[in-house]
């Protein structure tokens, strides 16, 4: 289960990040197909990133508590394997 503190750490980063789009000049050029899929590869890696971490501590913590019988998820090994 994810922790609250992160999901306020992300809700405050989303919003800084979309307060940071409205305040953007209307008549800005528009971004072209090759930026927006390098933001998209910036954002899946940042995602894999987060989520390799989140589970990494999720294990850490768990074998601090006790032997770690977790089997991990298919969400967990498929982060694993992209990590």
């Amino acid at each position: 289960m994810i922790q609250p503190v992160t999901l306020i750490g992300a809700g405050l980063c989303f919003l800084v990040l979309f307060l940071k789009y409205r305040s953007q000049r209307k008549d800005r050029p528009r971004s072209s197909p090759k930026q927006r899929i390098k933001s998209a590869k910036m954002l899946l890696a940042a995602f894999v990133a987060w989520m390799a971490l989140s589970f990494t501590l999720q294990h850490m913590i768990a074998k601090i508590d006790g032997p770690d019988t977790h089997e991990p998820s298919l969400l967990e090994r498929i982060v694993f394997f992209l990590k």
